[in-house]
Order: C-alpha cells, then structure tokens, then sequence
C-alpha cells in the first residue's frame, strides 16, 4: 500500500510538470508568433525606409559641381528672377 501511495504521488508530480511543460511550450509558441510578427512589421518599415532613403540620396548628393559653381549659378538664379520681378512690375504700370 505505501508503495501505491508514493506511485501515485509521483505520478501527479510528473502530470502537473508535463501539464506546466504543455502551459509554458503553449506560451513559448503564443510568443515566437507575436515576435515573429514584430520581426515582420519591423523589416517592413525597414524596407518603407530604405525606399525613401534611396529616393532622398540624388537628392542631396553632390552634382560635381564646386563650390564656387554653385554660388555662381545661385547668383545668376536670383539675378533672373530679380530681371523677371522687374518686367512683371512693368507691366502692371502699363
């Protein structure tokens, strides 16, 4: 009869540690699934950045033009729309 009792004693320890094996391997899954997710949403907005980044790099890459180039064709810019300013006052007086 004590042999029974400890049979079944160890066999509820060995039930209720596969029963928490069961729960934690249920949770473990329940995890890689959210992780798994993230991991899906995460590289998406990489990729959405990336695609952005690319069409932002010609923008703000060099020309080839030096510096002395680019002043120079600022100033030729702002000299064009001063000549435009003045021909469309001009025009509103005639």
């Amino acid at each position: 009869e004590r042999f029974m009792v400890e049979s079944r004693k160890s066999k509820a320890a060995k039930e209720q540690k596969m029963e928490l094996n069961n729960s934690d391997e249920a949770a473990a899954e329940a995890k890689l699934r959210e992780d798994t997710a993230d991991l899906k949403a995460t590289q998406d907005e990489l990729l959405a950045a990336d695609r952005v980044y690319e069409k932002l790099v010609p923008q703000c890459m060099d020309r080839g033009m030096t510096w002395e180039e680019r002043v120079a064709a600022r100033q030729a810019e702002i000299d064009s729309l001063k000549e435009a300013l003045k021909l469309l006052s001009m025009s509103d007086i005639a």
